[in-house]
């Protein structure tokens, strides 16, 4: 597929928006989920963090993006339905992948004694904040 550099960019942002979209419709199922376990319990539901819904929204935009690129849209064609959908659900699919992935892999250990202590509690603290994968956004 041969494009221009402005038609490259405009491919990957239809692709990430559209992915994005797929994504906040897996933010909005997994905020009903959330809600209805909590009326369950008789509590009140876990509070929104706009930092994890950003970073969720964010991959799902990747996912998209990646998509777009396999599926060969063309920004001077038609798109057609079907290949919005495909995105869409790529950004779906594609965020639980990668969120699940990210929520897996361990974190590497410290090689040094000297100073581990504080690199260690910092990548723990950014792998609690960028691990999307459980509570309410899936």
């Amino acid at each position: 597929m041969d494009l221009t550099a402005v038609e490259w960019l405009q491919v990957l942002l239809l692709g990430g928006l559209v992915g994005a979209l797929g994504q906040g419709a897996r933010v909005v199922v997994g905020l009903k989920k959330l809600g209805d376990e909590a009326a369950a319990k008789g509590g009140a539901a876990e509070p929104l963090q706009p930092s994890r819904m950003v970073t969720s929204l964010l991959i799902g935009f990747i996912a998209g993006a990646l998509t777009s690129l396999t599926l060969g849209v063309k920004m001077n064609a038609t798109v057609s339905l079907q290949q919005i959908l495909g995105v869409a659900s790529a950004g779906y699919a594609g965020a639980d992948f990668i969120e699940g992935f990210m929520s897996r892999t361990p974190l590497a250990p410290a090689t040094s004694n000297a100073g581990a202590a504080a690199p260690a509690a910092a990548g723990a603290a950014t792998a609690a904040a960028t691990s999307v994968a459980d509570g309410y956004l899936g």
